[in-house]
C-alpha cells in the first residue's frame, strides 16, 4: 500500500511506488499518464522508502548519472545543482499533517528538464500534496516542469510563512505576560517556540544559501526562464529568512528578559532567607547557651528567668533585623 495521500492520482503501471501525471501544453492534467500526442511533459513521483522505487531509478538510463546518485543517496542534505539541462537537488519541506508532525521538516528530492519532472521523498510532504490536490481540482495548471517546481517551493514558503506567523503570535502572547506580572510558567511556553524558530531558521538559511550559490555559480549556464525563477525564489526565501532572524532575535530577547525576572525573583527569595537566618541566629545562640545542662547558668533560680531571656532574645533579634534592613537598603 502506498504511503502517498493520493487516492485520485493517475498511477503508472499500477505500481504503488511511483505515481505519474501527464500534462498538455496549457498545463491541464491529462486523463491517462501514458505518452500521447497531447502530452507536453510528465511528472513522476517516487516513494523512496520503497525498494522498488530505488530499483526503478537505478535502471532508468534516461536519467543522468548525477541525478540518479542524488536520488539514491542515503543521507539527507539541502543541495541544488544544474547539469546537462537538468536542475536537481534536495530541498526542505514540511511533513504532511496527516502522516507526521506538520511542524517537522522533511526532504524533497527533485530533478527536471524541459519535458520531465521527477520527485521523491521518504515521508509524505505537505507542499507536494497541496500542489497535487490543486492540480487535480484544476486550480493549478503548471505549463512546464519549471512551473511545477516554482509552485511546490512557493507553497513550502507559504506554509513556512504561516508557521512563522503562528510563532510570532505566540511570542506576542508570551511578551504580554512577561511585561506584565503574570509571567510565571512562560518559560515552558517559550522554550519549544524558540526551538521551532531555530529549526525553521536553519533550513531557510540553507535554502537561501543554495539559491544564492546556484544563481552565482551557474548563472551563465542557466536558461533565461530558469534563471528568472531562481532569482525570484532566492529573493522570496531571503525575505522570509530575514523575518525568521527577527523572530529568533525576539525570542532570544524574551528569554533574556525572562531569565532576568527569574534571577530577580531568586535574589528576593535569597534576601528574605538571609534576613530570616540573621534574625533567628541570635535566638538560636541564646537558646543553645541557656539550654546547656550545666550548673551556674544565669537566671536558673529566678522565677522570671524565662521571660528575661525571651525578652533579651527578642531585643537582640530586633536589633539584628533593623541592622540587616539598613544594610540592605543602603546596598540597593
Amino acid at each position: 500500500m502506498s504511503l502517498d495521500p493520493q487516492p485520485d492520482a493517475k498511477r503508472l503501471n499500477n505500481d504503488d511506488f511511483v505515481i505519474a501525471f501527464s500534462f498538455d501544453t496549457a498545463g491541464s492534467l491529462l486523463a491517462e499518464p501514458v505518452a500521447t500526442a497531447d502530452r507536453a511533459w510528465a511528472w513522476k513521483s517516487y516513494a523512496l522508502a520503497d525498494a522498488r522505487a530505488r530499483r526503478s531509478l537505478e535502471t532508468d538510463k534516461a536519467l543522468p548519472e548525477s541525478v540518479r546518485e542524488a536520488f539514491l543517496s542515503s543521507g539527507d542534505q539541502c543541495q541544488i545543482s544544474y547539469e546537462d539541462g537538468w536542475l536537481f537537488g534536495e530541498l526542505p519541506d514540511l511533513q504532511h499533517e496527516h502522516y507526521g508532525d506538520p511542524r517537522e521538516l522533511g526532504y524533497f528530492r527533485f530533478a527536471f528538464n524541459k519535458s520531465l519532472f521527477i520527485s521523491g521523498r521518504r515521508h509524505p510532504l505537505q507542499s507536494v500534496d497541496d500542489v497535487r490536490q490543486s492540480i487535480n481540482r484544476g486550480k493549478t495548471k503548471p505549463a512546464s516542469p519549471i512551473a511545477l517546481f516554482s509552485a511546490i517551493f512557493r507553497r513550502f514558503l507559504d506554509l513556512l510563512k504561516a508557521e512563522i506567523t503562528k510563532l510570532s503570535e505566540t511570542l506576542d502572547s508570551i511578551e504580554d505576560h512577561i511585561v506584565g506580572e503574570n509571567w510565571q510558567g512562560e518559560r515552558e511556553r517559550l522554550v519549544p517556540v524558540r526551538r521551532q524558530i531555530v529549526v525553521f531558521h536553519r533550513y531557510l538559511t540553507a535554502a537561501t544559501s543554495l539559491f544564492r550559490h546556484i544563481d552565482h555559480a551557474d548563472r551563465r549556464a542557466l536558461p533565461e526562464d530558469l534563471d528568472d525563477l531562481i532569482e525570484g525564489l532566492s529573493i522570496r526565501a531571503a525575505t522570509l529568512h530575514a523575518e525568521g532572524e527577527q523572530l529568533q532575535q525576539r525570542a532570544r530577547l524574551l528569554q533574556d528578559e525572562l531569565l532576568a525576572k527569574l534571577t530577580d525573583q531568586s535574589n528576593r527569595f535569597l534576601y528574605v532567607l538571609s534576613v530570616m537566618t540573621a534574625v533567628l541566629l541570635p535566638s538560636t545562640v541564646i537558646t543553645g547557651l541557656f539550654g546547656m545542662n550545666t550548673l551556674g547558668l544565669p537566671f536558673a533560680n529566678n522565677p522570671h528567668g524565662f521571660w528575661v531571656v525571651a525578652l533579651l532574645a527578642l531585643i537582640i533579634s530586633g536589633m539584628v533585623y533593623l541592622l540587616v534592613r539598613k544594610i540592605g537598603g543602603s546596598g540597593r
